[in-house]
């Protein structure tokens, strides 16, 4: 199974680019022999990594909403690929993302490493 990453800097962010830098990692990165039983997507804004900062509910949302809608188009049977988020998941906020639409998960950064936190999280889900 591979994970495929993707996500933007938060300058490109700010100058609304998110969607287009997003999509054109997604073309650069799936192969068309893709399925759900071979790859799985996570969105990871770059700008989220190790920074404490994490994509309000309407980002995630909307992204996730743009990665399957791609998705759609792209692939056969691509409802059931899998897009995770991640980007400062913690237990004080995991249940919030993972009850996002399109959310099928979380990849947990940092908050692995502490027990309590992970637990917290794995059990939001």
């Amino acid at each position: 199974m591979t994970i495929i990453c993707v996500g933007e800097l938060e300058a490109e962010r700010l100058a609304g680019q998110q969607n287009a830098i997003v999509i054109r990692q997604l073309q650069g990165s799936i192969p068309a022999t893709a399925t759900a039983k071979n790859i799985v997507i996570a969105y990871e804004p770059v700008w989220a990594i190790g920074t404490g900062k994490t994509a309000t509910i309407d980002d995630i949302r909307e992204m996730h909403g743009v990665i399957r809608k791609y998705l759609q188009e792209k692939l056969d049977n691509s409802d059931d690929i899998r897009i995770l988020y991640g980007g400062s998941v913690k237990s004080e906020n995991a249940v919030s993302i993972l009850a996002v639409e399109n959310v099928g998960g979380a990849l947990v950064g940092g908050a692995s490493l502490k027990a309590d936190q992970f637990l917290a999280i794995a059990s939001a889900s």
